[in-house]
């Protein structure tokens, strides 16, 4: 009698924190939020803005707004823009012509230059859609301002990159990419209307090349990116 009567208590005491964590947000908030991001930018093709001589800092900022199912899950629309540079590493010594055909050596009476004298600048915009996963509310009272988010993301990615010689810039056309990764965070409820986090995801990119570099052994096509988020309960 005693052992059913606890099975009782137990069932209800599950079925009520789960109707708790469906009818509210994470501390009290509303379902509906929006949101302000900015932080650093990183690009890696067969350039990369890290090498071995150091990293190139690139900015990237944007616009966000979701919807919290519950503590646990929230759905999130944004858009991004941002922009960084690239350098070959030290691998790569080969030599470009003006036509960008990679060599070994140069080429008698064409214009080129070495790898090691070149660099690339990249300008790229997002527009994503991702599932925001807070683990910590899974062994964390209701109440917990904190959160541990892991955030599966898909989107559309345009990128433009110019190749930057010793004597002039070469433009590329704008390119289209499918993009596939996510985000991972940490965040802090200040208020009950005010959040802020401290995020870093990674973008996968189909199709060519963001960085117009000939393929040669290095075979990544991804953005990276880091900041700060404030986001606004409704």
């Amino acid at each position: 009698m005693l052992t059913l009567f606890t099975r009782c208590a137990r069932r209800r005491v599950l079925l009520s924190l789960l109707l708790l964590a469906t009818a509210q947000g994470a501390w009290g908030q509303g379902p509906w939020y929006v949101g302000v991001q900015g932080g650093t930018s990183f690009g890696q093709g067969t350039f990369r803005s890290i090498t071995e001589h150091g990293a190139h800092l690139g900015a990237q900022g944007g616009l966000n707004a979701g919807y919290r199912f519950n503590r646990f899950l929230s759905l999130e629309l944004g858009a991004q823009y941002g922009a960084q540079n690239q350098d070959p590493l030290d691998c790569c010594r080969y030599w470009m012509s003006e036509a960008e055909v990679r060599y070994m050596s140069p080429v008698l009476d064409e214009t080129g230059w070495y790898y090691r004298d070149l660099s690339t600048a990249t300008q790229w915009g997002k527009a994503y859609l991702q599932a925001n996963i807070d683990l910590l509310s899974l062994v964390t009272r209701p109440d917990c301002r904190w959160s541990l988010n892991v955030s599966p993301q898909i989107s559309a990615v345009t990128t433009k990159t110019a190749l930057v010689a010793p004597d002039r810039e070469l433009l590329h056309p704008r390119q289209w990419h499918f993009g596939y990764g996510g985000q991972a965070s940490v965040g802090f409820q200040i208020s009950k209307t005010i959040g802020a986090a401290l995020y870093g995801g990674i973008t996968c990119l189909t199709g060519e090349r963001f960085d117009n570099i000939p393929i040669h052994a290095h075979k990544s096509n991804l953005l990276w990116d880091a900041g700060v988020k404030l986001q606004f309960g409704l």
